[in-house]
Protein backbone atom coordinates (compact mmCIF):
# COMPACT_ATOMS: atom_id res chain seq x y z
CA UNK A 1 0.00 0.00 0.00
CA UNK A 2 2.57 2.55 -0.95
CA UNK A 3 1.25 6.10 -0.84
CA UNK A 4 3.30 8.71 -2.68
CA UNK A 5 2.65 12.43 -2.35
CA UNK A 6 4.28 14.83 -4.79
CA UNK A 7 3.89 18.21 -3.15
CA UNK A 8 4.93 21.19 -5.26
CA UNK A 9 4.83 24.96 -5.48
CA UNK A 10 2.18 26.30 -7.85
CA UNK A 11 4.76 28.20 -9.92
CA UNK A 12 6.26 24.90 -11.07
CA UNK A 13 3.33 24.52 -13.49
CA UNK A 14 4.74 27.43 -15.51
CA UNK A 15 7.76 25.26 -16.37
CA UNK A 16 6.53 21.70 -16.87
CA UNK A 17 3.61 19.28 -16.86
CA UNK A 18 3.21 18.04 -13.29
CA UNK A 19 1.32 15.02 -14.62
CA UNK A 20 4.50 13.85 -16.31
CA UNK A 21 6.38 14.11 -13.00
CA UNK A 22 3.62 12.06 -11.38
CA UNK A 23 3.85 9.39 -14.10
CA UNK A 24 7.62 9.22 -13.72
CA UNK A 25 7.49 8.88 -9.93
CA UNK A 26 4.67 6.32 -10.08
CA UNK A 27 6.53 4.26 -12.68
CA UNK A 28 9.74 4.37 -10.66
CA UNK A 29 7.99 3.09 -7.54
CA UNK A 30 6.18 0.38 -9.51
CA UNK A 31 9.50 -0.85 -10.90
CA UNK A 32 10.64 -2.01 -7.46
CA UNK A 33 9.79 -5.68 -6.76
CA UNK A 34 8.48 -4.93 -3.25
CA UNK A 35 5.91 -2.38 -4.49
CA UNK A 36 2.62 -3.97 -5.56
CA UNK A 37 1.09 -2.01 -8.45
CA UNK A 38 -2.44 -2.72 -7.22
CA UNK A 39 -1.72 -0.94 -3.96
CA UNK A 40 0.30 1.97 -5.33
CA UNK A 41 -1.30 5.41 -4.98
CA UNK A 42 0.49 8.50 -6.28
CA UNK A 43 -0.97 11.97 -6.11
CA UNK A 44 0.07 15.57 -6.57
CA UNK A 45 -0.57 18.32 -4.04
CA UNK A 46 -0.24 21.85 -5.38
CA UNK A 47 0.66 24.51 -2.83
CA UNK A 48 -0.50 28.02 -3.58
CA UNK A 49 0.91 29.55 -0.40
CA UNK A 50 4.56 28.93 0.41
CA UNK A 51 7.85 30.61 1.22
CA UNK A 52 11.14 29.17 0.01
CA UNK A 53 14.59 30.32 1.13
CA UNK A 54 14.78 34.10 0.69
CA UNK A 55 11.10 34.36 -0.26
CA UNK A 56 11.77 35.19 -3.92
CA UNK A 57 8.63 34.35 -5.90
CA UNK A 58 10.75 32.60 -8.56
CA UNK A 59 11.80 29.91 -6.08
CA UNK A 60 10.08 26.54 -6.49
CA UNK A 61 9.95 23.28 -4.60
CA UNK A 62 9.04 19.64 -5.09
CA UNK A 63 8.81 17.34 -2.09
CA UNK A 64 8.19 13.65 -2.72
CA UNK A 65 7.01 11.76 0.34
CA UNK A 66 6.48 8.02 0.09
CA UNK A 67 4.81 6.07 2.87
CA UNK A 68 5.41 2.31 2.68
CA UNK A 69 4.92 -0.68 4.91
CA UNK A 70 7.97 -0.75 7.17
CA UNK A 71 7.90 -4.56 7.29
CA UNK A 72 9.83 -4.53 4.02
CA UNK A 73 12.98 -3.65 5.96
CA UNK A 74 15.34 -0.74 5.49
CA UNK A 75 17.12 -1.90 2.33
CA UNK A 76 14.02 -1.99 0.07
CA UNK A 77 12.87 1.36 1.47
CA UNK A 78 16.23 2.92 0.59
CA UNK A 79 16.07 1.36 -2.87
CA UNK A 80 12.59 2.84 -3.42
CA UNK A 81 13.83 6.22 -2.14
CA UNK A 82 16.68 6.13 -4.64
CA UNK A 83 14.36 5.18 -7.52
CA UNK A 84 12.02 8.04 -6.65
CA UNK A 85 14.91 10.51 -6.36
CA UNK A 86 16.27 9.46 -9.75
CA UNK A 87 12.81 9.80 -11.33
CA UNK A 88 12.12 13.24 -9.91
CA UNK A 89 15.62 14.48 -10.80
CA UNK A 90 15.12 13.26 -14.36
CA UNK A 91 11.72 14.94 -14.64
CA UNK A 92 13.03 18.22 -13.27
CA UNK A 93 16.45 18.24 -14.92
CA UNK A 94 15.78 21.14 -17.31
CA UNK A 95 13.95 23.18 -14.67
CA UNK A 96 16.77 22.62 -12.17
CA UNK A 97 19.32 23.99 -14.61
CA UNK A 98 17.23 27.06 -15.44
CA UNK A 99 15.31 27.92 -12.26
CA UNK A 100 15.83 28.03 -8.47
CA UNK A 101 14.19 24.87 -7.14
CA UNK A 102 14.45 22.79 -3.97
CA UNK A 103 13.87 19.05 -4.34
CA UNK A 104 13.45 16.55 -1.52
CA UNK A 105 12.57 12.86 -1.42
CA UNK A 106 11.64 11.07 1.78
CA UNK A 107 10.46 7.55 2.54
CA UNK A 108 8.46 7.04 5.71
CA UNK A 109 7.89 3.50 7.00
CA UNK A 110 4.34 2.68 8.08
CA UNK A 111 3.85 0.48 11.12
CA UNK A 112 1.55 -2.27 9.82
CA UNK A 113 -0.16 -2.56 13.22
CA UNK A 114 -1.28 1.07 12.97
CA UNK A 115 -3.22 0.86 9.71
CA UNK A 116 -6.28 -0.68 8.15
CA UNK A 117 -5.91 -1.46 4.47
CA UNK A 118 -8.71 -2.57 2.15
CA UNK A 119 -8.39 -2.80 -1.61
CA UNK A 120 -10.70 -4.32 -4.22
CA UNK A 121 -8.63 -3.14 -7.19
CA UNK A 122 -7.17 -6.60 -7.81
CA UNK A 123 -10.72 -7.96 -8.07
CA UNK A 124 -11.33 -5.78 -11.13
CA UNK A 125 -8.08 -6.18 -13.09
CA UNK A 126 -6.85 -9.63 -14.00
CA UNK A 127 -3.30 -8.38 -14.68
CA UNK A 128 -2.99 -7.19 -11.07
CA UNK A 129 -3.85 -10.49 -9.42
Amino acid sequence: MPHIFVEYSANLEEHLDVGEVLQSVHGAAASHPSVPLAGLRTRAIKREDYLIANGDSANMFVAVIARLNGDRGQTPLIEVRDLLAEAVRGSLDKVTREQPIAISVEVQPIDAAMRVNENSIRDHYEELQ
